[in-house]
């Protein structure tokens, strides 16, 4: 049988169970391989990579430039003159902000940390 770009005429037949067979499906689709690729690069020593890693740095990028943003307009507002800067509520509900967007971090960073 020859499939993509290279011939393939061995087979080989792994058993498992149901609940086996479920995480390798899992774990194919996460990186967005066939059941057979899948298995195949990890049985030549590759690991592929989950899509979800890449999901997750990108959502991590952007929560980082949020944070930068509002630690600019707060660094802004701290440096101007006393009594030209912001009113003291929106320096408080600004650093509420960061904090949650800290937050919001964390709590990604420990469910992809699970998820290895």
């Amino acid at each position: 049988m020859t499939r993509g770009t290279r011939p393939r005429k061995n087979r080989i037949e792994v058993w498992c169970n149901d609940h086996e067979l479920a995480r390798i499906k899992v774990n194919a689709e996460n990186t967005r391989l066939s059941n057979s690729e899948f298995l195949r690069s990890l049985g030549n020593g590759y690991e592929p990579k989950s899509t979800f890693d890449r999901e997750a740095i990108a959502e991590l990028a952007k929560l980082h430039a949020d944070q930068g943003r509002l630690g600019g307009l707060l660094k802004l507002w701290l440096s101007e003159k006393k009594g030209e800067g912001a009113p003291i509520n929106n320096v408080r509900a600004l650093l509420h902000k960061i904090e949650d967007l800290q937050m919001v971090i964390a709590k990604l960073v420990i469910e992809q940390s699970s998820n290895l």
